[in-house]
């Protein structure tokens, strides 16, 4: 029974049969492991060297990785190691905080559940953009912000990945932002204005509403005919006035009579 610490530990692989189930000559990758043991299992601090050519260094518990540890995967024609994961681990999965560095540039900084990325966590994309919030079964939900590389940014809710719920959305190139409802990740119904210029911006917001200046062609010809209006107007008042009293038109009326009445004093 293996217990404690003990030296490398080789693991033979075994034969590749053929169809016909004939030996091949071939013989299957084996693994290694140096570290602690206890009861016949990995328990304690150990290095693993797998089949597949990865490699395992940290903490092991019942024969599982089990607490802090870091990952390497081959990569290239040389199977050059590169670090893949650094964080916690539960029963073989990624469990706890941890970092993850994907093979097309995207790492992700954050909570993992059994293996998959849930919880609050930070996802840098390999074209530049960046999401920071939460995560559910590997994939965003519930509250997030996403800042993309060309200045854009959504900030609200998420379900399965996509943009869902109440959320606003900042269009960098015209400086508008969107604030509403979303479903299946379009815009359902919100309002749609012109964001307020910020100075600490890195795309600057463009006047997308500044109007030319507006002058008339023929100022002299819209004046008079305008003056010519108002003086018809007048004509035709002036002759509507005339025909209720009984005067011929153009005649002047007679002026109002005047009684002086000699107020009496008493004295």
């Amino acid at each position: 029974m293996k217990s404690g610490q003990r030296g490398t530990i080789y693991w033979v692989g075994k034969q590749i049969l053929a169809e016909d189930g004939s030996k091949t000559g071939k013989v299957e990758k084996g693994a290694s492991y140096q570290g602690e043991w206890e009861g016949n299992q990995k328990n304690g601090y150990g290095v693993q060297v797998f089949p597949n050519g990865q490699k395992y260094e940290g903490q092991w518990a019942n024969d599982m990785r089990n607490g802090e540890g870091t990952l390497w995967v081959p990569f290239g024609k040389a199977k050059k190691l590169r670090k893949l994961y650094v964080g916690g681990w539960k029963n073989d999965k990624r469990h706890g905080r941890g970092t993850c560095f994907f093979s097309d540039g995207q790492f992700f900084q954050g909570d993992w559940t059994e293996g998959k990325m849930h919880g609050e966590g930070l996802l840098r994309y390999s074209n530049g953009d960046l999401y920071i919030g939460e995560w559910s079964d590997g994939l965003r939900s519930g509250q997030g912000t996403l800042t993309k590389a060309n200045g854009d940014c959504y900030e609200g809710y998420w379900l399965n990945d996509m943009r869902e719920g109440s959320g606003s959305y900042f269009y960098a190139e015209s400086g508008k932002v969107f604030v509403g409802e979303w479903a299946n990740d379009l815009p359902k119904a919100g309002v749609y204005t012109q964001a307020n210029s910020n100075p600490e911006q890195a795309t600057p917001v463009p006047q997308t509403t500044v109007l030319p200046p507006v002058m008339l062609a023929f100022p002299n010809e819209v004046l008079e005919g305008a003056l010519a209006a108002v003086r018809e107007v007048q004509k035709i008042g002036t002759s509507t006035r005339e025909c209720e009293v009984g005067l011929a038109p153009g005649v002047n009326p007679p002026p109002p009579e005047i009684s002086l009445q000699r107020d009496s004093i008493t004295e």
